[in-house]
C-alpha cells in the first residue's frame, strides 16, 4: 500500500513539473513573438515629431510602436493621435507639408541631430537589433569582388562602386552590369571575406525610365542610399531609401541565405511643386 502511494506521488510530481516546463517557452522565442513588423514615417522640420506613412499592412495599434530608429539614432516614441489632412495639404509626404498631412502622429522623445525618415519599432526589436556604425565612401569596387559578381551573374560589369564600409571592414557595393539586349541589372551587395549577399534590381531598359521614373536609364548612386545598418543573430540588415522623380521608397532589408529581401516597405510622394 505504501509503495503504491509513493508511485502515485511521483507520477503526480513528474506530471506537474513536465506541464510547467512545457508552458514556459524560451526567452528567445518570447522575444521573437513580441517583435512587431516595422513601420516607416517621415519627420517634421524640427525633428521632434513623426507621421507614419501608409503601408500595405494597416497600423492597427500605433501605441505598440514605442521606439524609432533614425539613421544611427534610437529614440523613445509616443503615439499622440490619428490625424486627418486639411485643405492646405499639397499631398506631399514631406517635412514641409507635415502640419497638413494625415496619418498616425508620434512625438520623438530624444533630440535628433540628422535624418528625415524613421523606422518605427517596439522594445523587443531594439533588444534584438543593434545599430552598426558605417562610413559612407565612393570608390571603385575591388577586382576580387567584381570578379565574384561577374561570375555569379554571368555578365560584364559596366560600373561598380563601394558606397559604405563597416568597422569590421565589410563593405556595401553598388554594381551596374552591361545591358543584355533590353535586360538591365543593378545589384546592391554586402561583402565580407567569402560572404556575398545580394539585392537584385532587374529592369527592362528604357532611355527615359528604367529603374525609376525619369531616371534616364541610369542607376544613380545618389538615388539609392543606406540610412541604417543593423546587426542581429541572423546577420546584417539595413534600411534604405530609393529616390525617384516623384517620390521615395523606404525598405527594411534582411538577409536570407545569399539574398536580401524586404521585411517592410513604404512609399512617399514628394514630387516638386
Amino acid at each position: 500500500m505504501k509503495s503504491l502511494f509513493l508511485a502515485i506521488l511521483l507520477l503526480t510530481l513528474y506530471g506537474c513539473d513536465n506541464s510547467q516546463n512545457q508552458s514556459k517557452p524560451s526567452v528567445k522565442s518570447e522575444n521573437k513573438k513580441q517583435i512587431i513588423s516595422p513601420y516607416f514615417g517621415f519627420l517634421n522640420q524640427q525633428k521632434d515629431s513623426l507621421i507614419a506613412l501608409p503601408m500595405d499592412q494597416a497600423m492597427e495599434s500605433p501605441e505598440k510602436y514605442n521606439y524609432v530608429i533614425i539613421e544611427n539614432q534610437v529614440s523613445p516614441l509616443e503615439f499622440i493621435q490619428n490625424k486627418t489632412d486639411n485643405k492646405e495639404s499639397n499631398g506631399r509626404q514631406t517635412a514641409q507639408n507635415f502640419a497638413n498631412s494625415e496619418g498616425s502622429l508620434f512625438t520623438i522623445k530624444n533630440e535628433i541631430k540628422s535624418g528625415d525618415f524613421g523606422m518605427l519599432v517596439n522594445q523587443s526589436f531594439v533588444n534584438e537589433y543593434k545599430i552598426e556604425p558605417f562610413t559612407k565612401v565612393q570608390h571603385e569596387t575591388s577586382p576580387e569582388i567584381k570578379e565574384k559578381l561577374e561570375k555569379k551573374y554571368n555578365r560584364k560589369i559596366n560600373k561598380s562602386t563601394t558606397i559604405a564600409i563597416l568597422k569590421d571592414k565589410a563593405e556595401f557595393n553598388l554594381t551596374v552590369f552591361e545591358n543584355q539586349q533590353d535586360s538591365a541589372l543593378a545589384v546592391f551587395s554586402y561583402a565580407k571575406e567569402d560572404q556575398l549577399i545580394n539585392l537584385d534590381f532587374p529592369a527592362t531598359y528604357d532611355d527615359i525610365s528604367t529603374w525609376r521614373v525619369d531616371d534616364g536609364g541610369q542607376f544613380d548612386n545618389e538615388a539609392f542610399q543606406i540610412l541604417t545598418v543593423l546587426r542581429s543573430e541572423i546577420g546584417v540588415s539595413f534600411v534604405s531609401i530609393f529616390w525617384g522623380a516623384e517620390g521615395y521608397e523606404l525598405n527594411f532589408y534582411q538577409p536570407k541565405k545569399d539574398k536580401f529581401s524586404s521585411a517592410a516597405q513604404a512609399y512617399g510622394y514628394s514630387s516638386p511643386l
